[in-house]
């Protein structure tokens, strides 16, 4: 069961991992332009996961992305470790209600092979893909993932999309759309499963 979406991004809040308190922290990460609002969230290096339409609507224009992070006590190192609990994308803070994100009439999960998660515009698919297909980029933007958590990858200069590091591996990782008072979407949120 995956943990309530407005309990990863209260930010400030402590919560119990494993016995021990832990406080739930935000870490920006780069702005995503949506040119059109059409938001498609994948594994940015495992083709059947690339979604050829999107996943939902959040607006128009450049979309904050944030990592939900946690402070995690490891036995044998003097500080704590960060790992990131959820990656979102829009408008967190204008967000009245968490709703499952819905997709062909089913609870969207994000299919992760690779660790990887990215959020982009579906309409830059065509200039993303072969970025996607090309190993040895993507390896790149692997290992500065594992040190960064979450990168922008850029074409011609400009960021395209936000890729961020799936800490528990490869699965599925719930989704949710968050909706204004208004409810309208506005933004979007990951679940990592990193908190019960």
């Amino acid at each position: 069961m995956s943990t309530a979406p407005e309990v990863l991004v209260d930010f400030g809040r402590s919560v119990e991992l494993r016995g021990e308190a832990v406080t739930v922290t935000a870490t920006p990460g780069p702005g995503v332009p949506l040119r059109w609002g059409t938001l498609a969230i994948a594994d940015p290096w495992f083709e059947p996961s690339v979604p050829e339409v999107q996943q939902i609507s959040i607006g128009q224009g450049e979309q904050t992305t944030v990592l939900s992070t946690i402070a995690v006590p490891r036995a044998g190192q003097p500080e704590p470790v960060e790992m990131s609990c959820a990656a979102a994308i829009g408008a967190v803070d204008q967000v009245t209600s968490w709703q499952p994100l819905v997709h062909h009439e089913s609870h969207f999960h994000l299919d992760c092979d690779s660790a990887l998660g990215a959020f982009y515009d579906v309409t830059d698919s065509a200039m993303l893909k072969p970025l996607f297909e090309d190993a040895l980029h993507m390896q790149e933007v692997y290992n500065r993932a594992l040190v960064e958590r979450i990168v922008a990858m850029e074409v011609d200069g400009r960021v395209a999309a936000a890729v961020f590091l799936c800490p528990d591996g490869s699965g599925l990782y719930p989704a949710y759309a968050g909706f204004d008072r208004d409810l309208q979407a506005v933004a979007v949120l990951v679940d990592l499963n990193l908190l019960p």
